[in-house]
C-alpha cells in the first residue's frame, strides 16, 4: 500500500503572512510569481516500510503522474509485487483521463499482467489522510525552509535529490505511527 501526492518547489521563498486592517484583504501587486523558476516532486510512501520513491520533473500534468506511477508499478513489478494500492487525493491530474493513460502505459510496457493497481481516493479537501503529505512538510521544513533566499533552482534540486539519497524522512516506527494518528481521523470524522 502506497501513499502517493505531488508538490511543487519555487527558487524564491513565499511569505504565508501579511498584516492588513481588520476586515479588509491586502492587494499586493506583483508579477513576481511569474518570475520564479520551479520544480514538481512526486512522492510515494510505503505504507509497512517507510520506503520513499521520489522524484523530480518540470511538469506536473497527467501524464507526468501516469510516467511517475508506471515506474512505482514497474519497480514493485520486478519486486514481486504482484498487487499494490494507491491512495492518493482528488486532484484532477488523478482521475479517469490518468487511469486510460495508465492503462495504455502498462500495455506498452507489459506490466499490464504482471502487476495489478487499485486506487483510493481521500475525500475531498483533506490532507491528514495522506501520509505523503506529512512527510511533504517534514521535508520542507528539513530542507527548504532553512536555505538562503538566494538560493538557485539547481541548487534547491541538488539539495533535495542529496537528502533522497541519503535520507529517509521517517522511520518504519514513525510511519506507523502516523498511519494510526490517519486512523483516528478516519473514525472522528
Amino acid at each position: 500500500m502506497f501513499f502517493f501526492d505531488e508538490f511543487a518547489v519555487y527558487d524564491r521563498p513565499s511569505l504565508f503572512y501579511g498584516w492588513a486592517a481588520v476586515n479588509s484583504r491586502p492587494q499586493v501587486l506583483s508579477d513576481e510569481r511569474r518570475k520564479r523558476n520551479k520544480l514538481n516532486g512526486f512522492l510515494s510512501v510505503d505504507a509497512v516500510s517507510g520506503e520513499e520513491y521520489f522524484i523530480l520533473s518540470e511538469r506536473s500534468k497527467t501524464e507526468d503522474v501516469v510516467s511517475y506511477l508506471a515506474l512505482l508499478c514497474d519497480d514493485m513489478a520486478q519486486e514481486g509485487c504482484d498487487k499494490i494500492t494507491i491512495i492518493l487525493d482528488r486532484n484532477p491530474t488523478h482521475k479517469d483521463k490518468m487511469r486510460c493513460q495508465l492503462k495504455q502505459l502498462f500495455e506498452n510496457l507489459g506490466l499490464t499482467d504482471r502487476i495489478e493497481v487499485e486506487f483510493i481516493h481521500t475525500p475531498a479537501y483533506s490532507p491528514d489522510f495522506n501520509l505523503a503529505e506529512y512527510l511533504i512538510h517534514q521535508f520542507r521544513l528539513k530542507i527548504l525552509h532553512h536555505l538562503p533566499a538566494d538560493t538557485t533552482i539547481d541548487d534547491i534540486q541538488m539539495h533535495i535529490e542529496t537528502y533522497f539519497a541519503n535520507h529517509q524522512l521517517q522511520t518504519p516506527e514513525q510511519i506507523k505511527n502516523t498511519i494510526n494518528h490517519i486512523c483516528k481521523l478516519g473514525r472522528q470524522s
